[in-house]
């Protein structure tokens, strides 16, 4: 639908909600509970598909997305 109607701006919305989403989950749920195992592979899971469509969302935006952030010295 983006391509259609030229709206780029979909996509922004979408990658905006998603990383939201995906916040608030990160906030309240560990990603990894040595207890339960079934349950951590679950939420990583949910981690890595969250990783991957921002990632293909960034690429058709042409926005570049870094394996890491660090705060520059100084």
């Amino acid at each position: 639908r983006c391509a259609q109607d030229h709206a780029v701006n979909r996509l922004t919305t979408v990658a905006l909600e998603l990383a939201r989403s995906f916040h608030a989950f990160y906030d309240n749920c560990r990603a990894v509970d040595e207890a339960d195992p079934i349950l951590s592979r679950s939420r990583l899971a949910t981690c890595e598909a969250v990783r991957a469509a921002l990632l293909a969302i960034l690429d058709l935006l042409g926005v570049g997305a870094p394996e890491s952030m660090e705060r520059a010295a100084g």
